[in-house]
């Protein structure tokens, strides 16, 4: 991690007056700063791949924050769009203050992560190929994200909505895996195979990162928490994405109801949260499983030492689940 990531962007933010004052401004929540909140799970990804590559010592810090910095300037963003009350167990940034700050802030998050990832290198060719991949990846985020936005699980079929479900994992969610992985190969200097087979691997990672991030908001909610982003905004997520395999069309449909019905408190949808775990946890974890098994075989089977794939194929360990329902996962 760099020593000042947030860093400055020109000579007039360097007194300490303008210092604080611009840092006050920002007002970014500490789990915000790269390094410090959320899983790294980019960051491992980043790290590993770039070992896989035959990088020696430590990937470089720069794009290491280069990716978390962007991936928290999303977190911003997304919160204010679907208007969370929490993240990360502390309140979202645009509840603290306001939205006008906080969309400045993310949107600032990401020219900065740009600007750290065009530092990493002497070479202006590797910096650009870099940047560029950086600029590709936000573009297509925000596309997944316009997907996430106007799509709405109580207005899609049962086929759209594993279609939409996998469309927005993979524009979202993946693609910033995938950018991560792919980052660290290409400062090991990865040929192009390598890149390839580490940017699908960090897709397919992403994809089974989305599906256990929407099996533990709804488990969360269960067991007490607020945050009920994905069931009050409609969200197309993969509980329903398994539900609509699992039920008839028109037991689908009768879900889809209750969910028009169930109201804006996070209390009102408490009991279709708990059925659609209860219906789903399974096939989800299968499904998990399953896509990491296959992850890993396609990288394994793309690598020159099949040995040197085992600590990136690692990064898989943290996203399996269970046949069945932890303890602590259990319906209450």
């Amino acid at each position: 991690m760099t020593a000042q990531p947030l860093g400055f962007a020109g000579p007039t933010h360097q007194s300490s007056r303008t210092r604080h004052g611009w840092s006050k401004a920002l007002q970014l929540a500490p789990d915000l700063y790269p390094g410090v909140g959320g899983k790294r799970l980019r960051a491992t990804l980043l790290e590993r791949a770039y070992a896989f590559a035959g990088g020696r010592s430590a990937a470089p810090a720069l794009v290491v924050d280069a990716v978390e910095m962007l991936h928290a300037g999303s977190l911003v963003i997304d919160d204010f769009e679907d208007d969370s009350l929490t993240r990360r167990g502390q309140p979202a940034l645009h509840r603290v203050i306001g939205p006008a700050r906080a969309v400045n802030a993310g949107n600032w998050m990401y020219f900065r992560a740009l600007e750290l990832a065009g530092a990493a290198w002497k070479d202006p060719a590797r910096s650009a190929a870099v940047v560029g991949r950086f600029i590709a990846v936000a573009r297509q985020c925000h596309e997944g994200q316009a997907i996430d936005l106007a799509t709405r699980i109580d207005e899609v079929t049962p086929r759209q909505a594993q279609a939409t479900a996998l469309a927005i994992s993979r524009w979202k969610t993946g693609r910033l895996a995938s950018l991560a992985a792919w980052c660290g190969a290409h400062a090991a200097g990865g040929d192009v195979p390598t890149l390839q087979a580490v940017a699908a691997f960090g897709c397919r990672v992403g994809i089974c990162l989305q599906m256990k991030n929407d099996l533990d908001e709804l488990c969360d909610l269960i067991h007490g928490s607020e945050r009920c982003d994905d069931l009050r905004n409609r969200r197309v997520t993969w509980p329903w994405a398994w539900a609509a395999a699992e039920l008839s069309s028109r037991q689908f449909a009768a879900w889809q109801r209750r969910l028009r019905r169930a109201g804006e408190e996070p209390a009102a949808f408490r009991p279709l949260a708990k059925d659609l775990f209860a219906a789903t946890y399974r096939r989800g974890a299968e499904a998990i499983n399953v896509r990491l098994d296959r992850a890993v075989e396609r990288l394994a089977a793309g690598a020159a030492n099949a040995d040197a794939a085992g600590p990136l194929a690692a990064v898989c360990n943290a996203l399996r689940l269970a046949s069945e329902p932890t303890k602590a996962e259990a319906l209450p």
